[in-house]
């Protein structure tokens, strides 16, 4: 049962209960979880609560939604996805620019393609995820967890299948790739309320440009790391 703390919504502790069940390996890949209203009866909670929580985990990359068969732990560990920045980080300078560099245009062409769609989508859920964001403490693994949320929602209101499997694939690596911004968390923030403003305005050029001068900001705090100490 989750017990919820001050200044954090139960859903995300339900969440972050389930995460820590497939990080352990209490729940395996390929593995089903239990119906909603299982689920429901175990945090005591309503299974609206649950649906909140286990939209959070796919936003994560971490589970899958079968339509008409339930909700099953992801094949791709969380490990696995962030092999790729981790390895580049070992390798050298050069390796890391070309990941942040993909990841960077995959955001800005998944806000462009928002902004157009603008008219066509419900953009409720993206202004849940932006309130959440701004609710997640600061400096803490939470607040990551949060942005990646948004941006896994902006990518479903970008309707595009191709961008939104591609984001997903590079999600854990891009994770890896915020972790570089722990000093400056408060930029994450400021872009992903000024992307959301500029889909909401219909400016997909807008958009695009935010998320390309985010890429700037972890390119520079990624060279920045690779800096010897003295």
């Amino acid at each position: 049962m989750a017990e919820q703390s001050r200044g954090q919504k139960l859903y995300m502790q339900i969440a972050e209960q389930i995460r820590v069940m497939i990080e352990n390996g209490g729940l395996l890949p390929g593995d089903r979880l239990p119906p909603l209203k299982t689920l429901a009866e175990e945090f005591a909670c309503s299974r609206a609560t649950v649906r909140e929580a286990l939209g959070s985990l796919r936003g994560q990359g971490l589970v899958e939604f079968r339509h008409g068969d339930g909700t099953y732990v992801r094949t791709a560990s969380v490990e696995m996805w962030m092999q790729p920045l981790d390895a580049a980080v070992l390798l050298g300078t050069d390796q890391v620019k070309d990941l942040i560099e993909l990841q960077t245009a995959i955001l800005a062409a998944i806000a462009s393609a928002a902004a157009k769609r603008r008219s066509e989508q419900d953009y409720s859920a993206l202004s849940r995820a932006l309130f959440d964001l701004e609710a997640s403490s600061r400096h803490s693994e939470h607040r990551i967890a949060s942005e990646l949320h948004f941006y896994a929602v902006l990518a479903e209101c970008a309707d595009n299948a191709v961008l939104e499997n591609t984001f997903r694939v590079l999600q854990e690596a891009l994770r890896s790739s915020l972790r570089l911004l722990s000093p400056k968390r408060e930029l994450g923030l400021k872009t992903c309320r000024a992307v959301y403003d500029a889909v909401q305005m219909e400016q997909p050029d807008v958009a695009r440009e935010i998320m390309y001068g985010y890429g700037e900001h972890l390119l520079q705090m990624a060279r920045q790391s690779r800096r010897p100490k003295i």
